[in-house]
């Protein structure tokens, strides 16, 4: 008597987690309202710690890139490096360069005025630029490294900006490698490793602060502001399980307008004090971190209501021209009255967002879709193991 070989089923094709989320892109742009208005007006404006949105701005890319990276090897069982770096190049280089060869045009009309280089929410008044040390540093800015510039104190040029751009991006050559490596490990351990990462950036600016090092090194180094970034991916490993295994949050709702509440208290009251370099990025990683997940899981939550308006959209979604931009107005303008420079500059900066994405940055998303994955296929089923399926 001979006994039946039990069929194997194929696995069904796995859905990625993470979809479009329209609160996160209005999350985004709150977060830009707030950097463009303490660029505009400093910290004696409406909002002195407008610094935080580049840490919800940090938390965001570090939960997207890991998040999007897990699905990648949910869905295709791996992921493709070259692709990956590929579509991060059409996304970000070509507002990039545009941005920077028209500024390149200006510095050379205009280098010796006082107003090209004007500090914003300063004096009014600069000196005039190098015009070799601003190209030098043009050069350096394209690989990404303009953070470590104003960290050393040497900055050439007035694009001091570009210096959270250049962080987001080292982190982005790297981390990838880093998931390869925790894909391997147990999901339930994963996140370990990054939250201990998380702890030694956050650690970071107290030894160098105690060590004699200045402000600048601490706060625009790349060393001690990934924590952002790494907290981020942190809240996408875990969520990314959960999500994976059905598992509730542990209260969720209140963890997430606990973190907000923080954020916006933060926006209110905390300007250019030590705590900004020293804990302020930790403090403002973790409570963005509560908030992310939240929208992500909870589209239909007054939370995500609130942010899922049509202007924060819109605004989230060109965000990185907004932010390319908006400075270099803040910038020229600011020797006008504040009743004129910031009308003018707020809306030039939406005028060049609006160019750049429609002839720019659109055209170029476009053609990086065919840098992705494609997608699977599920597995065709012979007619044995469909009727196996369909009495199971």
């Amino acid at each position: 008597m001979t006994t039946a070989t039990p069929t194997r089923r194929p696995p069904a094709a796995r859905r990625a987690l993470l979809g479009r989320s329209p609160a996160l892109d209005g999350l985004r742009g709150l977060a830009l309202i707030w950097v463009v208005t303490y660029h505009f007006t400093s910290a004696d404006g409406p909002f002195p710690g407008g610094w935080v949105g580049l840490d919800v701005f940090f938390v965001l890319s570090g939960f997207l890139i890991t998040a999007m990276l897990l699905d990648e090897v949910r869905t295709h069982g791996r992921v493709s490096l070259p692709m990956f770096y590929a579509r991060r190049a059409c996304r970000l280089l070509p507002a990039l360069f545009v941005m920077l060869a028209i500024w390149v045009c200006l510095l050379l009309a205009f280098h010796d005025t006082t107003w090209f280089a004007a500090t914003p929410g300063g004096t009014g008044t600069g000196n005039p630029v190098d015009v070799s040390g601003a190209l030098g540093q043009v050069g350096i800015t394209l690989g990404y490294g303009a953070n470590w510039i104003y960290a050393l104190g040497s900055g050439n040029a007035p694009l001091a900006h570009l210096w959270s751009l250049a962080v987001e991006e080292q982190f982005y050559v790297v981390w990838p490698f880093v998931v390869l490596l925790l894909v391997k490990l147990p999901a339930a351990r994963r996140h370990w490793p990054a939250l201990a990462l998380a702890a030694v950036s956050a650690t970071l600016p107290f030894l160098y602060y105690a060590g004699g090092e200045g402000t600048d090194r601490i706060y625009f180094g790349t060393d001690t502001r990934a924590v952002g970034m790494l907290l981020g991916a942190v809240a996408a490993l875990t969520w990314h399980r959960r999500r994976a295994s059905g598992r509730p949050s542990w209260h969720p709702t209140a963890r997430a307008w606990a973190g907000l509440a923080l954020v916006i208290g933060f926006l209110f009251t905390v300007g250019n004090v030590p705590l900004k370099s020293l804990a302020g990025p930790a403090i403002m990683a973790l409570a963005a971190m509560q908030v992310i997940p939240y929208l992500a899981d909870r589209p239909a939550s007054r939370m995500a209501t609130v942010l899922d308006g049509r202007v924060l959209i819109w605004l989230g979604q060109r965000s990185y021209a907004v932010y390319l931009w908006h400075y270099l107005f803040a910038t020229w303008l600011n020797p006008l009255s504040p009743w004129v420079s910031i009308p003018v500059g707020v809306t030039a900066s939406l005028a060049a967002a609006w160019l750049s994405w429609r002839f720019v940055e659109a055209p170029a998303l476009e053609y990086a879709k065919r840098f992705r994955p494609a997608p699977p296929v599920a597995p065709q089923l012979t007619v044995a193991e469909r009727r196996e399926r369909l009495a199971a």
